[in-house]
């Protein structure tokens, strides 16, 4: 199936023809509550009316332009984001994807401190290629360095101090090594795992101490995911860098860095040097904009908050042997799952995702964490939310 494709993962024999808010349609018309958001892309729902039309205005005037130029929009929008993001950034530039965002995040780390190591937590998932690749799941070279980390749920842990030596021990063998920790607030990939508050504070403040920059790898946790504008939030920490994507561009491929002017100041042109065809285009940066504007105009994350504790009851509210645990942070949702009688966990997740697809659900799976997740968009309405709760009921009731 697909053979004109390469095979570069696998596909679902489904072809889909469009798309609007939270639904897909596929070419025969069955129509699909997307509860993953295109690839965790569409906060705000499919074809946003407003970009449409703010697309259709910009590929009526320029839609590239030689990378030696700059445009009008491209600086309304630099201004847009960094007043969006907390913790004052002075400068952006736009690139195209996530993975492409925390290459150069992790790059630029390297030339400001001119040392190579990047620490991470041990389920991080940073990129596709290059440096964010061999710093995610793929095995690479020597310059990665993966962590364990506590996860806890209260504001009282012991995890601190039960991990200090950990702390003590990175900063001891490798501070002089590391240019940057890359923090994915969410692991997302990972599990949808939150690491320990205090743990993630400590850590942060003393390798930046050490002369370690701090990366927020925010391609998924951004714009609202979390509950909060960016996963940096829910920890009192200030990143030198900061990943943007996915849900910055609505389902168009634009991402964004942001920095300081302190941490690039005694970076040489050459040192600073980085270009492709697209960055900085103003077709990226008319969607980036009008993302920002809607967020903002509109109080997306505000009006998020009762929806998202709408999808939280759905999943308290499940009782099946076969459910190890329930992970939620904002509009993030994943069920652990894990064998029962002669079923085994791997069996029953297949089964979950096929039965929410044929009822008209698309939810993810993860194979190898038997982990289903659901990521709908911010936008998902009171009405649909209800037919999610029955839908997801009918599914599970499927299994035995």
């Amino acid at each position: 199936m697909f053979k004109q494709i390469l095979q570069t993962h696998s596909f679902e024999p489904i072809l889909l023809e469009k798309a609007k808010g939270s639904w897909v349609w596929d070419v025969d018309g069955k129509k699909y509550l997307d509860c993953v958001s295109g690839t965790w892309c569409t906060n705000l729902g499919h074809n946003h009316p407003r970009i449409i039309k703010a697309m259709k205005d910009q590929m009526e005037k320029l839609i590239h332009r030689n990378m030696w130029f700059l445009t009008p929009v491209t600086l309304e929008a630099a201004e847009k984001v960094l007043d969006f993001v907390p913790k004052k950034f002075d400068a952006v530039t736009f690139l195209q994807s996530g993975s492409e965002v925390t290459e150069y995040s992790i790059s630029l780390a390297q030339r400001v401190t001119k040392k190579r190591k990047i620490l991470s937590l041990k389920d991080s998932y940073l990129g596709a290629f290059g440096l964010a690749r061999e710093s995610s799941y793929h095995s690479g070279i020597a310059s990665k360095l993966k962590i364990p980390y506590p996860i806890c749920s209260t504001s009282n842990c012991s995890c601190l101090d039960e991990h200090i030596e950990l702390i003590d021990h990175i900063l001891q063998k490798y501070a002089d090594e590391l240019a940057c920790f890359v923090l994915e607030p969410i692991m997302v990939s990972g599990g949808v795992l939150k690491p320990c508050k205090a743990f993630i504070e400590e850590l942060c403040k003393r390798l930046q101490n050490a002369g370690v920059l701090v990366v927020s790898n925010e391609v998924t946790t951004g714009f609202g995911r979390t509950g909060k504008k960016f996963g940096f939030e829910h920890f009192d920490i200030r990143p030198d860098i900061v990943a943007i994507g996915k849900a910055m561009g609505n389902g168009y491929p634009v991402s964004a860095i942001l920095t300081n002017n302190q941490i690039t100041d005694g970076l040489t042109p050459a040192e600073m040097y980085y270009a492709q065809s697209h960055q900085l285009d103003p077709l990226g940066s008319v969607v980036a904009k009008t993302v920002v504007d809607i967020f903002v105009e509109e109080q997306i994350i505000k009006k998020s908050q009762p929806k998202i504790k709408q999808i939280r009851e759905i999943f308290e509210s499940l009782s099946h042997p076969f459910i190890k645990e329930f992970r939620t942070h904002g509009m993030l949702f994943a069920v652990s799952l894990q064998s029962h009688g002669n079923i085994l966990s791997k069996e029953i997740l297949i089964k979950l995702k096929y039965e929410l697809l044929k009822e008209g659900i698309i939810a993810g799976a993860s194979l190898g964490k038997e982990l289903l997740r659901l990521i709908p968009p911010l936008t998902i309405t009171t009405n649909e939310i209800k037919i999610l709760d029955e839908k997801i009921n009918k599914a599970f009731n499927s299994i035995y």
